[in-house]
């Protein structure tokens, strides 16, 4: 009865914008795997292989302004062979295509190799890639060709895809680790990439047989879709996972304003001598861990309590006295409720100190 009563002062933490914030579970069918796809398109790969790196060498980088009027710039080099065969190996034009992309500080990080379609993209990245991000280097080889691909994606997109994967490299989507592989915070969480990998339908960082179920790869192909929302390019990979409004929204937000840490936040109540328990809540509208942690009376026995939106309690505190913490991994969920049940003892003062993703 008190806590009915209470239900409605109950605090709600940091209101979010509704994009995503309607997080609720996502219907059966949408976790269907796409009609046949195309081959693969590019490779995520830790750092190039020894093959890969005498095929790049010779290529000397120079650095070109990206004209994005913050002095940012990217290193960019042209292999030998892509100096005498491509069609389009124009670094200051990359480099100013680049600019045009939603970027941060990670673009003057990036090194940008022109290569020939043929034989050298396939000695670097792997037979059938069309271009390849090394994570570990920060390394991005794109064709020195401005010719389409045959799932109809020309070079420029192709260019935007391998900048989502260099953009999700250099974000932290913690536990969800690394970023490339999982994609950037908000974007997952309104992708519900955590759901959807606890069901076995996706496979965070899979650059094999499930490529088109791997969400880093989605993230990326969604980030070229940012620049290219008309593009002739069919989706392919699953449907879950296919871009819509409040998907662009997340990445420009990831992209431009990153997030860098958990938010704190402080309630404070009280329990009087008749109460027993009292309960604040609290919406979660990023998948991350949760924490709350209970200050209560010096000669008081409280006890904390983490309820789900459908009242489920998911983790408890009871242990002696009136200090007690709980975590939790939010996974979709959206809304839950602390509460402070009194065990023994008077009742009095307390603080709830709450760390939101």
């Amino acid at each position: 009865m008190v806590l009915a009563a209470l239900a409605a002062a109950a605090l709600v933490l940091a209101a979010v914008p509704g994009a995503l914030a309607a997080r609720g579970p996502l219907p059966a069918a949408a976790f269907d795997i796409a009609p046949p796809s195309p081959p693969l398109r590019d490779a995520v790969l830790p750092a190039p292989s020894a093959t890969a790196s005498r095929a790049l060498r010779g290529g000397q980088a120079g650095r070109y302004p990206v004209n994005d009027g913050q002095g940012r710039t990217v290193a960019i080099s042209v292999t030998p062979a892509c100096e005498v065969t491509c069609n389009a190996a124009n670094p200051q034009a990359v480099a100013n295509f680049l600019g045009n992309l939603i970027h941060g500080d990670e673009m003057s990080l990036l090194r940008v190799e022109l290569v020939a379609p043929t034989p050298e993209m396939a000695t670097i990245c792997g037979q059938g890639a069309l271009a390849c991000y090394f994570s570990g280097a920060n390394r991005m080889v794109i064709s020195g060709d401005d010719d389409a691909a045959p799932d109809g994606a020309t070079r420029a997109f192709i260019i935007a895809h391998e900048y989502g994967h260099h953009v999700a490299q250099h974000r932290l989507n913690p536990p969800f680790e690394p970023a490339i592989n999982y994609g950037t915070k908000r974007w997952s969480s309104f992708q519900r990439v955590c759901q959807g990998a606890r069901r076995g339908q996706y496979f965070p960082g899979d650059q094999g047989n499930h490529y088109f179920q791997n969400p880093g790869e989605a993230f990326a192909e969604s980030f070229a879709f940012t620049k290219f929302p008309n593009a002739p390019v069919q989706w392919a990979w699953i449907d879950s996972l296919r871009p819509r409004r409040g998907s662009f929204r997340a990445i420009r937000a990831d992209t431009l304003r990153p997030w860098a840490h958990r938010t704190r936040a402080i309630v404070r109540g009280e329990l009087s001598g008749r109460e027993v328990l009292t309960a604040r809540r609290v919406r979660t509208p990023l998948d991350g861990v949760l924490s709350v942690r209970l200050e209560g009376p010096r000669r008081s026995d409280f006890d904390l309590l983490l309820r789900d939106g459908a009242g489920r309690v998911v983790r408890r505190s009871q242990g002696v006295g009136s200090e007690e913490r709980v975590s939790f991994l939010i996974c979709g969920q959206a809304r839950f409720r602390a509460v402070v049940r009194r065990a023994d003892g008077p009742g009095g003062d307390f603080k709830l100190v709450f760390r939101r993703p």
